[in-house]
């Protein structure tokens, strides 16, 4: 129990597996919760005491499904195993920490989802560094005070890794709510921050939201930017370059990570060949909101794979493809020459349909390069770990053959990497492995006979004689008959004795003097010979002998793949980049997608656009497909109106998948696409409370578009649903016109708006770029037909009372809707109890205001204002404040 303590001491916030024999056990605190979260039996230690020890146990070979169940739920696990062979430990074996199982670092195969990474982050909070204030000068200079200068807001790092394959990455981030939206593309396990960068008090602290966002968080030591920098140079094989003085806060938060991830292997290195540091603006930015509304890998309802557009991706053959096809989902490209060598490398291999489908073949016979890499240099990679990475590097050659003939692959670099990649240093090394490798190795090195026959003269001596030594023993037996002339001497064995010579009683007077003899029986003597000791000393021996070489051989292979592991990396990157694009060209071929054009224009125009989800869903030839056009000059801001059910959103979400995909270089569910690069994509979409938050479902709404107007750009792309929908009708109708309003007037981004406010479509009078556009339904017999057609021009109701007879309202009700209804359409809004509705005034700007409406406030006067609001007028010298007046008029003029 003393090593038990002395361990849980060093490790208080995590659940210690002690190893005792067969089980692993757990004690005190640790035993009550995971006999609870496991359904163990809880017994005690010492029992029939007061203070019995409460203890619980799993068998040591199940230990790895109660480690996963434990890690997600969220615990820490600390594997303890003995770390001295019990024959040569003196008293008590000494026990050891070898292994830290978080959340967010787990290397076992069994517990990972082999299409998604597996991601342990840290976040560190500051405030970047002031550019210096200009200095004073001229005969004006006075020496009065400064005008306080504004706090910096604070700034976040965020670093993320994968202890599996070795990928790390970090970027800097402008708020607590950017970190957040990187964090949902991210999407990690577990999340390091330091303690006081977690407030536990109120919204308003800085970390918050970040609180909020992780399931699984930890406070961790952050260190200070000179041991960073000390930490990550010793640990990288590329140099930091000026990272730690340009991004200070990144290469903290990297530094914080790394060292949380080392401190789980204390007996094995991490592998890590370099730290990318990347900016999120380099690609589309896609939010929090955006990648939950349009369901790009997980579903809103249930957070499910299944349903997801990723999950109509997913064509991949391996594991690396789909772990990158989901990274290049999330992280759309905006330069178009990359784009461009995607998409051609797409178009080449639709094509050549004869190819990519050699090429599926051959992709299924490989491995998981870079996470089998990555466990070498753990250290806990298995003989069938190497004998699945041996045969990927075999067929390795010849899958970069077959891709070599791929008309225009020169122009699709990622591409070439594959014919690079096959190095002969990787063909040595595949050598090598099949040289001592049997072909279906054992998994573990305790199994044994992995070792290929004739690759070790030692161990295939052990191997003969840890069967009995029966070759050996013949070999003596026969020499001693042929020196003696006893014909019926006859070599045996018993636990007793060992092995020996028996020779009956006639035949004694032959023995040899060097015989020793052993034992008297009743029908002769039994005797031992020197060569005879030493051979069953060999053979008991043997047993023990054969384990330690092969695991000393196995130790050996394991660290010549360790050594390879840039090139390994390397390799599986390309072989998950072919996987990758022939599963978007099988993707295309398969749906009927074709090629969009994207270029640098301001204009989104899509002939025929499907849903890729919805469309995989219905049977064949039954989706109803649309057009869309927005441009930035004249199509800005599209109204959508409509009655529910009549594919509104379904349409105004295929805008934006196309849009996505396009720009991952990928083909498109429409029959043409232009495709003018997007920025970023907002959507608000869906209505849904956050009681977790303390949000409403208003209050959520209100958010979502709140961000959407402070960060949108002319270059963006936003599908708004619905907004205003949560308050009263005239306080919903106001917000959405202004929204509206904004988005034209300031913003300017390319806007998809959806809305039962009819109201709204008054707009595209006096707004030269707002445009309807509604849902076409068809009205026959009394009965509503919903045509899912987008067509030009306004709805002119909502049919709200058919969607509710179609979805099963008593008959009563929808009788005595549509009675009120024409009571409030014909009768001034009167209402059933005899009021009235508050009356309107005419006229539909008169919505929102009480007169004419107001006309649109200059930005620059509200600029101006803001400024003005914002002089410290008792800090301010006469000099400053004729300046201040001077930029204002300016400014204003």
């Amino acid at each position: 129990m003393r090593q038990f303590l002395e361990i849980k001491d060093r490790h208080p916030d995590a659940i210690v597996f002690f190893r005792l024999g067969d089980f692993y056990e757990m004690f005190f605190e640790d035993a009550v919760v995971a006999a609870g979260l496991l359904d163990l039996t809880l017994t005690t230690r010492d029992k029939g005491k007061v203070d019995a020890v409460p203890m619980c146990g799993v068998p040591h070979h199940a230990a790895r499904g109660y480690v996963a169940k434990l890690t997600d739920l969220g615990h820490k696990v600390v594997i303890c195993e003995q770390v001295e062979d019990p024959k040569l430990a003196k008293g008590l074996v000494r026990r050891d920490v070898v292994r830290i199982v978080t959340p967010g670092v787990v290397v076992d195969e069994d517990a990972l989802d082999p299409k998604a990474g597996r991601y342990v982050a840290a976040l560190v909070c500051g405030v970047a560094p002031a550019p210096p204030s200009p200095a004073r000068t001229g005969r004006h200079a006075a020496p009065a005070a400064e005008p306080r200068p504004t706090p910096a807001p604070p700034r976040w790092g965020l670093a993320y890794l994968d202890v599996t394959t070795g990928e790390f990455r970090a970027t800097e981030l402008a708020s607590a709510a950017a970190a957040v939206d990187e964090l949902a593309r991210v999407a990690p396990r577990e999340v390091i921050v330091a303690a006081a960068d977690l407030e536990p008090d109120g919204a308003a602290a800085p970390g918050a939201p970040i609180r909020r966002f992780a399931a699984v968080w930890g406070a961790a030591p952050v260190p200070d930017l000179d041991d960073a920098r000390a930490l990550l140079a010793a640990a990288l094989a590329e140099p930091l370059a000026d990272l730690a003085t340009a991004r200070p806060l990144l290469v903290r938060a990297a530094a914080a990570v790394l060292a949380y991830a080392r401190a789980t292997q204390p007996s094995g290195s991490l592998p890590i060949a370099r730290l990318v540091a990347y900016e999120p603006s380099a690609t589309m930015v896609l939010d929090e909101a955006a990648i939950a509304n349009l369901e790009l890998v997980a579903t809103l309802v249930g957070g499910q794979r299944t349903c997801s557009l990723l999950e109509v991706l997913y064509e991949t053959a391996t594991a690396p493809g789909a772990r990158l096809l989901r990274r290049w989902l999330l992280y759309p490209l905006t330069d178009l020459g990359a784009i461009g060598a995607r998409a051609d490398a797409v178009t080449d291999l639709y094509a050549a349909g004869e190819l990519r489908r050699e090429l599926r073949q051959q992709l299924r016979t490989t491995s998981d390069l870079e996470r089998l890499a990555g466990k070498a240099t753990l250290g806990v990679a298995g003989p069938r770990d190497l004998g699945r990475l041996r045969d990927t590097l075999i067929a390795l050659p010849a899958l970069a053959t077959l891709a070599a003939p791929a008309p225009r692959l020169d122009g699709a670099p990622a591409l070439n990497d594959l014919r690079t990649v096959a190095t002969p240093a990787l063909a040595a090394l595949a050598s090598r492995l099949d040289a001592a490798l049997v072909e279906q190795p054992a998994a573990l090195v305790k199994d044994g006979g992995f070792i290929r026959p004739g690759h070790d003269p030692e161990i295939d001596e052990c191997r003969g004689l840890a069967d009995g030594g029966k070759d050996a023993i013949a070999a003596i037996e026969e020499r001693e008959r042929a020196r003696t002339g006893i014909a019926s001497l006859k070599v045996r064995y018993n636990r007793v004795f060992g092995y020996y010579i028996e020779i009956t009683k006639s035949q004694l007077a032959r023995v040899p003097d060097d015989y020793l003899r052993k034992q008297t029986i009743a029908g002769g003597e039994r005797y031992v010979t020197r060569e005879l000791a030493e051979l069953e000393a060999k053979v008991l021996a043997a047993q023990d002998t054969l384990a330690a070489r092969e695991a000393e051989l196995h130790r050996a292979l394991v660290a010549e793949v360790a050594a390879a592991y840039q090139a390994l990396l390397a390799a599986g990157a390309a072989i998950a980049t072919l996987d990758v694009c022939v599963a978007l060209a099988d993707v295309a071929e398969r749906r009927g997608w074709h090629r969009p054009t994207v270029d640098a224009g301001a204009i989104i125009d899509i002939k025929d656009g499907r849903h890729p989800v919805v469309e995989a869903l219905v049977p064949a030839g039954t989706f109803v497909p649309n057009d869309a056009r927005l441009d930035a000059d004249r199509e800005q801001v599209v109204l959508v109106t409509g009655p529910n059910m009549a594919g509104k959103s379904t349409f105004m979400r295929q805008v934006a998948h196309i849009v996505i995909l396009a720009q991952v270089g990928s083909y498109v569910p429409a029959a043409a696409a232009t495709i003018g690069v997007c920025d970023r994509v907002f959507t608000r979409v869906g209505a849904t409370d956050n009681l977790a938050r303390g949000d409403s479902t208003f209050m959520v709404e209100m958010r979502e578009t709140a961000a959407i107007l402070a960060h949108a750009t002319r270059r963006s792309l936003v599908v708004l649903d619905e907004v205003g929908r949560g308050t009263s009708t005239f306080d919903g109708v106001s917000i959405a016109w202004a929204v509206v309003e904004y988005l034209h007037d300031a913003v300017g981004a390319r806007t998809l708006f959806a809305t039962h406010y009819h109201e709204l479509v008054a707009m595209a009078d006096d707004r030269p770029r707002v445009h309807n556009v509604s849902a076409l339904v068809r009205e026959q017999g009394g009965e509503v037909a919903f045509l899912r057609r987008i067509v030009p021009g306004a709805a002119s109701r909502s049919y709200g009372i058919d969607v509710a007879r179609l979805a099963g309202l008593p008959r009563s009700v929808i009788g005595r809707a549509r009675e009120i209804l024409g009571r409030l359409e014909g009768d001034g809004g009167a209402l059933p109890s005899g009021r009235r509705l508050a009356a309107r005034p005419p006229g539909q700007l008169s919505l929102l205001s009480d007169g004419p409406p107001a006309p649109r406030a200059d930005p620059r006067e509200a600029e101006a204002l803001a400024r003005l609001r914002a002089l410290d007028l008792d800090r301010t010298t006469p000099i400053a404040a004729l300046t201040a007046l001077a930029e204002l008029r300016a400014l204003i003029s």
